[in-house]
Parts: C-alpha cells; sequence; structure tokens
C-alpha cells in the first residue's frame, strides 16, 4: 500500500512508513489528528484475525477481494493464494465513516497479491 493510499483512508497526511519484518506502520503528525495505518502481511495477518475471530469479532465478508475477505471495525483481512494481509486503521471518529474505504482498499490489495 502506498503512502498516498494510506493518507486517503485515514483522511489525514501521514509520516513515512516504518516498516519491521512482515510488517508497514504509517503514523498521524504528532500534531494531530489521531491517525495510524498498519499493514501485515503473511502469518501475523492471520493470525490478527484468528485471534479477533476467537475474542468474538464480528466479521462481515467483503466482495471481490481475493480467495477470502473480511472487515470488521476499523480493520479487514484479505487471503489470496494463501497469502494473508491485514490493514488496521485507528481514527478516534465512527468507524462507519471507514468501512467502505477500507473494503475499497482491500480489494486493491488484493488485486496486487
Amino acid at each position: 500500500m502506498s503512502k498516498q493510499e494510506a493518507e486517503k483512508l485515514a483522511g489525514t497526511e501521514l509520516e513515512d512508513p516504518v516498516a519491521v519484518r512482515e510488517s508497514c506502520t504509517y503514523t498521524g503528525p504528532v500534531t494531530g489528528p489521531t491517525a495510524q495505518v498498519e499493514v501485515f502481511v503473511g502469518d501475523g495477518a492471520k493470525k490478527i484475525y484468528d485471534v479477533d475471530r476467537d475474542l468474538g469479532h464480528e466479521f462481515t465478508p467483503i466482495a471481490g477481494a481475493g480467495d477470502e475477505a473480511y472487515a470488521e471495525d476499523g480493520a479487514v483481512f484479505v487471503s489470496k493464494g494463501g497469502v494473508w494481509v491485514s490493514i488496521r486503521l485507528v481514527r478516534t471518529d465512527d468507524p462507519a465513516t471507514y468501512r467502505k474505504p477500507l473494503a475499497d482498499l482491500a480489494r486493491t490489495v488484493a488485486g496486487r497479491l
């Protein structure tokens, strides 16, 4: 996911990404607003999905995104060809605002796998 895509999702400017192993995090500027976009690829993404599911989080299937794709408030999980990707968004306003943008980005990312 590009910085531009992360900023569009978050609805604000973000700092340059910080990559750590199979993850990439974009954070909002210290002057605000509160925003963060996290991208995990591989086993870590699948693990986050499994833990959230085991905790009883509610998921909605996302049509047209990879082999499997699910959304919950503030996050999407996509699998294509056995590769899992998780995109998590942290914002302080209503999560419903970001459901469609997250689902759209899940479809975009799935198309790149």
